[in-house]
């Protein structure tokens, strides 16, 4: 699994590199909503992983998300962006506004499966939201090819939430 990971960054990283001119540089709205998001798939992650003794899915999920959060960070590190999740503890988020969810959600969810299920289904539908915004506001390829990656993966797992 380990080493399909790394061939999929390695491949995903190579197609993903902006070319030297004529790249188009990332506006500022753009550049903050790829560090929102690389923070939002960690929440997933973190939230998945927590979950993990509830329900297989989450177990299964959640190395998706490292996976998505992979492709973010690489092209955060493609455009010369800081990435906050490097060093991260899990629960821990710069951003306010997905720490207070987080601490909602992991009090909601941790004890009982309808409620874990349906944060699965919150998470997933505001992260298909936030890449919709993002496919809505940007013109660089890479980051389109990313950003629909990453929305296939949340249709999936959205509808294995969804079926109990």
């Amino acid at each position: 699994m380990k080493m399909k990971l790394v061939a999929g960054l390695v491949t995903f990283g190579l197609v993903l590199t902006p070319t030297a001119k004529g790249a188009p540089s990332l506006d500022s709205k753009t550049k903050a909503q790829l560090v929102y998001l690389v923070e939002e798939e960690k929440l997933a992650r973190d939230v998945y992983v927590n979950l993990a003794g509830i329900s297989r899915k989450f177990q299964n999920i959640s190395k998706s998300e490292i996976t998505h959060m992979g492709y973010v960070s690489q092209i955060l590190k493609s455009y010369g962006i800081n990435d906050p999740t490097i060093g991260s503890k899990p629960g821990n988020f710069k951003n306010k506004n997905l720490a207070a969810l987080y601490k909602k959600i992991m009090a909601s969810a941790k004890n009982y499966y309808s409620n874990a299920m349906a944060s699965g289904v919150l998470i997933e539908e505001t992260d298909i939201a936030d890449l919709d915004k993002l496919l809505a506001q940007t013109k660089n390829a890479d980051v389109i090819l990313m950003a629909n990656k990453l929305l296939n993966g949340s249709q999936n797992h959205l509808k294995a939430f969804r079926t109990q």
